[in-house]
């Protein structure tokens, strides 16, 4: 039997922008994330010259690819700061899937590594309950899947 060998948790981390060398700490507290790639494409109709009285028929143009990242969870106060700096700008990020094996770290899959802008942040404060907060990131430029080795 074959099943499929899909994560169980997955981090979403931040670049701090260090050089030489940038550390990407857990954006703490975010435990949902949605990763979604999209083609961005026009419609064309064409005719067939050799019937040009026939329905016209479409060809699909793609413009460009993007990479939109949200992430949703609770709020974690000490990193309010960080989610403000980010704010509208470019940054470096890591979304990277994990199996449990039992252990404190988990078995690292993979990651996604890309450039992108911390378009929104959103909280969700109660005096009834927990807290929430959300975030979205879009791509700027390429991005890479990268395997664990």
């Amino acid at each position: 039997m074959s099943i499929p060998n899909d994560p169980d948790f997955v981090l979403l981390k931040m670049g701090d922008g260090a050089t030489p060398t940038q550390a990407f700490p857990i954006l703490c507290g975010i435990t949902s994330v949605n990763i979604n790639k999209t083609a961005n494409t026009t419609d064309k109709f064409t005719r067939d010259c050799a019937k040009p009285g026939a329905v016209p028929v479409r060809t699909v143009r793609t413009n460009g690819r993007q990479l939109d990242i949200t992430g949703s969870g609770i709020v974690n106060v000490p990193q309010i700061p960080d989610f403000e700096d980010a704010l509208g700008i470019r940054k470096d990020y890591k979304a990277e899937l994990y199996k449990s094996d039992g252990s404190d770290e988990g078995v690292l899959m993979g990651h996604y590594a890309f450039n992108g802008v911390m378009t929104s942040q959103n909280m969700s404060l109660s005096d009834q309950g927990d807290s929430s907060g959300e975030v979205a990131i879009a791509s700027h430029g390429t991005w890479e899947w990268v395997p664990a080795s």
